[in-house]
């Protein structure tokens, strides 16, 4: 009994007219053991035998894969989730896959992630995985990721471990920015930035007639010509959507979306290094001039409650020539085409495949939100609106910047391109297997730049250097990525009609 209780006389007024002492001490001590519980959440149960077999499986194939240096360095791979991989567009869907069905159709899509990244690991590393290569291999692999994302889905303490662990590291390198005062090296890099713009800002402003040519203008695009399809429309019956909003389109339906939207590519060629090439390997990688090849790629990004498909089309060069810090061994640029809702372009935008020179053209009513400032990072560069498609790009020799995009008026005279999948980038044929044209931090080796020296303090990993799709650092100053879902978004607006 509370001692103030037996001898109220001896307690102070206060005392006896609140609650005894000795309760109060007991309910701070249930408090702060129930915080303590909350903060350490709970164990999910024990897989059942044959799940953790599955596991198992995975740990072993992941072990042939390090081993054989053949890891793919594009979607991430998930702590505790071999079976499931993530990239920045479905990250962004963690807080948001509240229903079951969103649920399923987000770790489907993970799953789906790491089926095709493991497939070219494999592929790249050739070696059996507990004594099984080939077909049945990836048979007891998918058996696997299905028996276990099946189990996962009904099991929330795990799918809530999911949502924490579902995340992609970061392209930029906070030590490096620390290290090297970023503060007070943005500052002289930031000067650089605007100078550069302005460059490119007074070569837009130059008539397409007065353009310089150094060497012999030169046109590619897709053979055999294609007829252009009419667009692909929200309420058409091939445009669905999932349960987290993201379009359902049939294979034929992104390639007549490709085709229609596709770029002629038009350089301004001096030698080999102005001619669109085809990645290889040998020994290291490389660039084919003889086997011109465009890349394309099926991206997504969001606007508002909106899922909008993007188009992204990729070349490759042999090198980028000359005697300054920007120099060297394979250069290439994208070109990346954001639809609207009703099928048409609302923004085209480009980077080199080093993630440098984000240049944008934006399609009326779309344009640059007003409320940008120094805070939101790095200006961005908009030289142009975009004219009516279909569209030529034209990119100068040497450095293939580009000088202007313009209407395609129906030229006839132009160069074959093969298209193929960006994927094949991932696993190429070499003369004994197959090998990833792409290394770790999904850096293409033998391409580094000398830049990479000076610009280390803005925390981009080898400066200049080519890389992957996921990891395209696109701005010196802040921090920015291509494959942001929500970049668009940030800098720019629908005007109202």
């Amino acid at each position: 009994m509370c001692r103030c209780a037996r001898h109220p006389d001896l307690c102070p007024a206060a005392s006896r007219r609140g609650p005894c002492p000795w309760t109060l001490a007991v309910l701070a001590l249930a408090t702060l053991i129930l915080t303590a519980c909350a903060q350490f959440p709970r164990r999910p149960a024990p897989l059942p035998e044959a799940l953790d077999e599955c596991m198992s499986l995975f740990v072993q194939a992941d072990q042939v894969i390090d081993q054989a240096d053949a890891r793919d360095h594009g979607p991430a791979r998930i702590y505790g989730f071999p079976y499931l991989r993530v990239n920045r567009f479905l990250a962004s869907f963690r807080e948001t896959a509240a229903s079951a069905a969103q649920q399923r159709d987000w770790i489907e899509r993970m799953a789906s992630l790491d089926a095709e990244a493991r497939a070219l690991e494999l592929q790249n590393a050739g070696q059996p995985v507990a004594g099984l290569t080939g077909r049945p291999l990836h048979n007891r692999l998918d058996d696997c990721r299905s028996r276990l994302v099946n189990h996962l889905l009904g099991d929330p303490v795990r799918v809530d471990r999911l949502r924490q662990a579902a995340v992609v590291p970061d392209d930029y390198v906070t030590s490096w920015r620390v290290l090297g005062l970023y503060p007070i090296a943005s500052a002289f890099v930031s000067d650089r930035i605007r100078r550069g713009h302005q460059e490119m800002e007074d070569i837009f402003a130059t008539p397409l007639d007065q353009l310089p040519v150094a060497g012999r203008l030169i046109r590619w695009r897709e053979t055999p010509p294609a007829p252009i399809p009419g667009p692909v429309r929200q309420h058409d019956p091939a445009f669905r959507y999932d349960a987290l909003g993201i379009p359902q389109l049939s294979a034929q339906t992104v390639q007549q979306l490709f085709r229609r939207h596709a770029p002629t590519w038009e350089i301004d060629v001096v030698d080999d290094n102005d001619l669109i090439g085809t990645p290889v390997w040998q020994y290291s990688a490389a660039i084919d001039t003889e086997h011109p090849t465009e890349y394309r790629r099926l991206s997504y990004t969001r606007f508002g409650s909106r899922v909008l498909l993007q188009l992204n089309y990729v070349i490759w060069f042999k090198a980028r020539p000359g005697q300054d810090i920007y120099a060297g061994r394979i250069d290439g640029l994208t070109w990346r085409v954001t639809l609207g809702p009703d099928g048409q372009p609302w923004l085209y935008d480009s980077i080199h495949n080093c993630g440098c020179y984000h240049t944008f053209f934006p399609v009326a009513p779309l344009r640059l939100r007003p409320d940008l400032s120094e805070e939101s990072g790095e200006p961005p560069l908009v030289p142009q609106q975009a004219p009516s498609g279909p569209l030529v790009v034209r990119l100068d020799h040497g450095r293939h910047f580009i000088n202007r995009v313009y209407s395609d008026a129906g030229h006839r005279t132009y160069r074959p391109l093969a298209v193929a999948a960006y994927d094949r980038l991932r696993s190429l044929p070499t003369a004994n297997g197959h090998h990833s044209f792409f290394g770790p931090y999904g850096l293409v080796p033998g391409s580094e730049r000398p830049e990479r020296f000076i610009l280390w303090p803005m925390g981009v990993r080898s400066a200049g250097a080519m890389r992957q799709w996921g990891h395209h650092a696109v701005a010196f100053i802040g921090r920015r990525h291509f494959d942001d879902p929500r970049l668009v978004q940030s800098l720019f607006e629908r005007e109202s009609p």
